[in-house]
């Protein structure tokens, strides 16, 4: 495995010069005299950069000296981390120094004197380390190779997000495509439910024709379409409660046991027409797809349901029990069912040049090369669209001639080798060096989940892989144009909630890839085992997953000691001992979302242990549905973090110091309905960008000091049904972009001098008591999207209502009160969606209604 854990060392040593080169600008460093070493290792990291070239091109050219520069690359991460290590030491004495008085310092393990001794020899270590393999670089004739352009961001592209997209991508399937629709519209007056099996390799395109098929408006006939990602992970309760939310927004589904589930899919599915598709099926137990099939019987006739599967003994499966045998819901003849073929070389070029080729290219050259690529895809889809866009971003017959001679192997013995995932390989090998460990960290997560984009992208900023959000987007965009990630469907987002962070999918197979790639850096850790699987040297291990954890204490043992990231897997009331993270003095990320507790209920009593302290550079916590009353009394310590996820908690109280945390950027305390109160200080968190306060429903008020949050861009405080008026300075946040106060049903007004001059979504819906708006609301000048919508007590719109030239989204249903609208109401000149719906008193339109011309 040396060669394929070689092929992240050049991003891991990228990362750490990059980490240095910081480090040379910082005052501690000035103080201790650590600028000229610190200069010097940053110097021989990007020495060895220039070496590390050429060692990649040798793995890429599958040399025979491969194995041996395999290792070699290794050795070379072993070190980067070294030096990550005594970095990330570094930081956290920063920290320690800034928080605690001299006195304390001096005698405590934190001794200045000790420290910078300390650090001072593992610089020198690491150097004598970092010469070493320099000297074994050049024994191997690894010579210098200059930095090329990797292409510039203008050249980036991503895949077609939408279904339509989707539709017109697919190559070489119409026949297929066509076929599944006559067996979706024929027989509609039958009361059998059908089941339309698509059989294919991984990667082979099934998902992309069940979303051709999906998006063509013959099937619009169905009530209902909707689309559950299934994967290995097979699970009825995520099933059923996946398909329950799309079709009910008011079924609470919180702490539903099977049977309950069981019985609302009974309710929403009985008066619908449904068309269902089953994606990634794996399961092969006939008594639980049985029980699938019990949850799906009750459609209205003609309901359809498509599964998407590698495995034949899938269909069989499907085709047994009961229901099957009754014809009440089973799989359509064997004749009907689609079976995908691998695609033909031509039809691979042809999904290959979409992407692969410019306007302006001189294409007959470069034809005859992508040809002969096109043969090493496999005839599969995902591989071709991944090599496409290595392609496109070089686009020279000397460059695809390169890629068309490289073969990456991956270091397996001969009868596992997968020829998949040696072509997946190969697109990763010319990945965009800045993104690669961004890939890799995809491998944490268990296959078939679906990630938060906005979450991705603050794990990533968490761990220094990226230094932004436009990074981390443009990250994603590149992922999507390799078809190394894609857009769930469960994405799609009403006007109303337009902020909500779009989510993501990988194939298993790209999964598979990434879990190859990171095997000595990503580490299993399975509760009920007693041997962890994954990396065999805690020293490598950077991040871990713990799962079917049960309030096993001991595994924390377990837990590696460099581990930047932990994400748990769990089920069960949850306990954790108070000592659970006193080894993690590196951990970043940690991931202890409670949501993922299936059908009961966590501990009521659940404290966050209280030796998270000792994780002092942790930036990212997510503790989602986890029951935690209080935050623990040193957790205003963690003052590097940036994203605290308190969402569904049971906080009642947040103590004032946690405006001690003055990089956190990301605040969720959504759903936590017994707080009654925020920190009188919270104005102090001076980078505080995004709060969320939805379903708060006891807060009482907003602290005066909000005002203070000058970098503030998104509030949502909708179903805040307490709270009575804002703040008198609300009015000065001149950043905020987004507020939602949908459903504070008590407020009575706005304030005066609303100074929000960069709001450009604004949801006032159900604030049943708001009288008027306030004279000067036409300040809001970039406002965008308004809602009004049952607001019953507005009764007449300012005058200064018409300078909002920018609005194009407005909603005034069930005004019961409005009785006129603005004359110059047609200087709305942008408006293109109006909803007047219910305004009982609004008996004519203003004269200049007829200039809106954009209006739908």
């Amino acid at each position: 495995m040396a060669v394929v854990g070689g092929l992240i060392a050049r991003a891991v040593g990228n990362q750490v010069a990059s980490k240095l080169g910081e480090l040379v600008k910082d005052e501690i460093a000035l103080l201790w005299g650590f600028c000229d070493n610190v200069e010097g290792l940053r110097e021989k990291m990007e020495d060895l950069d220039a070496l590390m070239r050429d060692a990649d091109d040798r793995l890429r050219r599958g040399e025979r000296d491969g194995e041996a520069v395999g290792r070699w690359l290794a050795k070379y991460k072993s070190v980067a981390y070294d030096i990550e290590d005594m970095l990330d030491n570094l930081d956290a004495t920063m920290l320690i120094e800034k928080t605690q008085s001299k006195v304390k310092l001096f005698f405590s393990g934190n001794n200045q004197l000790l420290q910078r001794s300390t650090i001072a020899h593992g610089m020198k270590t690491v150097r004598e380390k970092i010469d070493k393999i320099e000297m074994e670089g050049k024994a191997l004739n690894l010579v210098r190779h200059q930095a090329t352009a990797e292409g510039s961001r203008n050249n980036e592209t991503f895949a077609a997000c939408s279904t339509e997209g989707m539709k017109t991508g697919m190559v070489g399937r119409d026949i297929e495509k066509e076929k599944i629709i006559s067996l979706l519209l024929t027989s509609e007056a039958n009361s059998d439910i059908s089941i339309i099996p698509i059989l294919g390799l991984g990667g082979a395109g099934k998902s992309t024709l069940a979303e051709a098929v999906l998006a063509d408006k013959r099937v619009t006939v169905f009530d209902a379409q909707i689309w559950v990602h299934v994967s290995e992970q097979f699970d009825l309760r995520t099933i059923g409660s996946r398909i329950i939310r799309r079709l009910s927004s008011t079924i609470n589904l919180d702490k539903c046991d099977l049977q309950l589930i069981h019985d609302n899919l009974e309710k929403v599915l009985s008066t619908t027409r449904y068309l269902i598709v089953l994606d990634d099926l794996w399961e092969e137990d006939g008594d639980n797809l049985e029980e699938l099939k019990r949850m799906l019987q009750y459609g209205c006739k003609g309901s359809r349901i498509i599964v998407t599967t590698r495995s034949q003994r899938v269909v069989k499966a499907l085709s047994t029990g009961f229901l099957a045998k009754e014809h009440k819901i089973c799989p359509v003849a064997e004749s009907d069912q689609i079976s995908l073929d691998v695609l033909s070389p031509g039809d691979c070029w042809e999904v290959m040049k979409r992407r692969a080729l410019g306007p302006d290219d001189d294409q007959s050259d470069l034809q005859v090369i992508g040809r002969e690529i096109a043969a090493k895809c496999v005839g599969l889809p995902l591989v071709a669209n991944a090599l496409a866009q290595v392609m496109f971003e070089r686009r020279t017959i000397e460059a695809w001639e390169n890629i068309r001679d490289t073969k990456v192997g991956l270091g397996l013995r001969e009868e596992q080798q997968n020829k998949t995932l040696e072509c997946l390989m190969l697109s990763y090998s010319y990945m965009k060096l800045e993104f690669k460990m961004c890939f890799t960290y995809l491998a944490v997560f268990p296959k078939g989940f679906v990630m938060d984009q906005r979450h991705l992208i603050q794990q990533w900023t968490a761990l220094g892989y990226i230094q932004s959000h436009d990074d981390g987007e443009r990250c994603i965009n590149y992922l999507l144009g390799m078809s190394f990630l894609h857009i769930s469907r469960s994405s799609s987002v009403s006007p109303v909630h337009a902020k909500t962070s779009q989510k993501l999918t990988m194939h298993d197979l790209v999964h598979d890839l990434a879990t190859v790639i990171t095997s000595t850096e990503f580490l299993v850790l399975d509760a009920n085992a007693t041997k962890p699987r994954g990396s065999n040297r805690a020293s490598y291990c950077r991040h871990a997953r713990l799962i079917n954890y049960q309030n096993q204490t001991k595994i924390f043992k377990d837990l590696p000691t460099t581990s930047r990231s932990l994400h748990f897997s769990y089920s069960g009331k949850l306990q954790l001992p108070q000592m659970a993270f006193s080894r993690s003095k590196y951990i970043r990320n940690l991931d202890v979302n409670g949501s993922s507790v299936q059908g009961q209920s966590t501990s009521s009593n659940l404290v966050l242990p209280s030796s998270i302290h000792k994780s002092k550079l942790l930036r990212y916590l997510d503790a989602t549905a986890l029951p935690i009353k209080s935050l623990p009394k040193s957790f205003h310590t963690l003052r590097y973090m940036q994203t605290l996820i308190l969402s569904k908690c049971s906080l009642e109280t947040l103590a004032d110091n946690i405006c001690c945390l003055d990089k956190l950027s990301y605040l969720d305390l959504s759903c936590n309905v017994s707080l009654t109160e925020l920190p009188d200080s919270l104005g102090k968190l001076s980078k505080l960008s995004f709060l969320n306060l939805l379903g708060c429903s006891m807060l009482q008020e907003l602290p005066e000091s909000i005002y203070e949050l000058t970098c503030l861009q998104h509030l949502d405080m909708s179903e805040c049904h307490a709270i009575k008026k804002l703040p008198d300075k609300f009015g000065a946040l001149l950043k905020l972009i987004f507020l939602n106060l949908s459903g504070c049903s008590k407020i009575t007004k706005l304030p005066d001098n609303l100074k929000l001059q960069s709001l450009e979504h604004m949801n006032l819906s159900n604030c049943h008591e708001l009288q008027n708006l306030p004279k000067d609301f036409g300040n809001l000048q970039r406002l965008g999207f308004l809602s009004l919508s049952e607001c019953y007590k507005v009764s007449v719109l300012p005058k200064s209502f018409c300078q909002l030239v920018h609005l194009k989204s407005l909603d005034l249903s069930d005004c019961h009160e409005l009785m006129k609208l603005p004359e110059c109401f047609g200087n709305l000149f942008e408006l293109d969606s109006l909803n007047l719906t219910s305004c009982c008193k609004l008996q004519v339109l203003p004269e200049s209604f007829c200039k809106l011309s954009k209006l739908r």
